[in-house]
């Protein structure tokens, strides 16, 4: 694209060369910063059978919604929309409560704070928590941010009879650190919404700043994630096992990024290798979990994905060799539903008509 201006033969008032001239510069100024801004991400979106889906399967799943408290589900294959659905009453604007997916982003955030070395993943945790010092209990010393990660740090998990007592104490923190430890730390898996809370203040201490603050800057602005918040604590540490908000297509946009390995618009945003570590099983034989994220296989080949799943049914689930993305945000009070969303996102896999994309793990 380039500008011209015709000059006519004809004389032209001294006065108005001025005023040409200036007008030329700043149209050239403006245009040359058009032209170096990066563009903004926009969505795509194809046809389910141009993408490679079988058509009539993915209009039964949407209609089988209907009457479900399934409020949206988004599927994205080779990075475009090929479905979107939302309840009456919800729209692409509508903020949905996280739950329990708000620790595969704060997990997320943890990695990229590791890799700009604000602390590393086999800290004891008693270098944060300078309290710990005074503890009987000597194991508490020996407590890891890896174990955190892993839900292997040995604290009562607040996730049981514990929940509304520690949710509505008034230090979270302290309220973790006063029990006795379940199990020697690095041992047992046991799921506990307080392991994340604990890396939200590490991240807070380290950084100077909270995990939401943070994470608006390493993640939430780079991803183009505009809607995502995270709600605090009384003591203004932010929730980040249970506490982010965010629209169906910002799930997707997070789903999109782990699928593309931590990379986003030709920036790496997240390492690969965190990407790679947090999504393979961390402990064996006990849970099918990794940093932060859950590992399952689906469909009847039986692929293997992973997935962010939250209180409620929040899902969002990634699917590398099928190139699929799929969340889902409900309205439910509880998670009985579990095997219902599992039988879905392995229907959606069955409809792939494509062949496998093999990925290298």
């Amino acid at each position: 694209m380039a500008w011209y201006i015709k000059m006519q033969r004809t004389p032209i008032k001294k006065f108005i060369l001025p005023l040409l001239a200036a007008a030329i510069i700043t149209a050239e100024q403006g245009f040359a910063q058009v032209a170096g801004a990066k563009t903004e991400f926009v969505w795509k979106s194809k046809e389910l059978k141009e993408a490679g889906l079988d058509a009539k399967k993915i209009e039964a799943f949407n209609k089988a919604l209907l009457p479900t408290e399934v409020t949206s589900c988004i599927i994205v294959k080779d990075g475009a929309i090929v479905s979107e659905y939302y309840k009456s009453g919800y729209s692409k604007e509508s903020l949905f409560p996280m739950h329990s997916v708000s620790k595969s982003v704060t997990g997320t955030i943890v990695g990229i704070a590791i890799k700009q070395e604000y602390f590393n993943l086999d800290d004891p945790i008693i270098n944060y928590f300078p309290e710990l010092k005074d503890k009987s209990d000597s194991r508490f010393k020996k407590i890891t941010i890896r174990d955190l990660l892993k839900n292997t740090s040995g604290l009562a998990s607040t996730d049981s009879s514990l929940w509304a007592q520690w949710r509505s104490c008034g230090d979270w923190i302290d309220f973790l650190f006063k029990r006795p430890l379940s199990y020697a730390p690095g041992k047992v898996f046991e799921y506990s919404t307080g392991n994340t809370h604990l890396l939200s203040a590490i991240i807070q201490k380290t950084t100077k700043k909270t995990l939401d603050e943070y994470g608006r800057e390493v993640l939430f602005k780079p991803l183009g994630l505009d809607s995502a918040y995270f709600e605090s604590d009384p003591n203004k540490i932010s929730d980040g096992g249970n506490g982010l908000y965010l629209t169906a297509r910002d799930m997707a946009r997070f789903g999109l990024l782990y699928l593309n390995k931590g990379m986003w618009e030709g920036s790496q945003i997240v390492p690969q290798s965190w990407i790679d570590e947090s999504t393979k099983i961390q402990t064996p034989g006990q849970a099918r979990y990794g940093y932060q994220w859950w590992i399952r296989w689906f469909g009847k080949e039986q692929v293997r994905g992973f997935f962010a799943h939250g209180w409620g049914e929040q899902v969002i689930a990634v699917i590398p060799e099928k190139n699929l993305v799929i969340t889902f945000s409900s309205r439910y009070p509880d998670n009985r539903k579990n095997a219902t969303y599992w039988q879905w996102i392995g229907d959606i896999v069955d409809a792939c008509t494509k062949p496998l994309i093999h990925h290298k793990r």
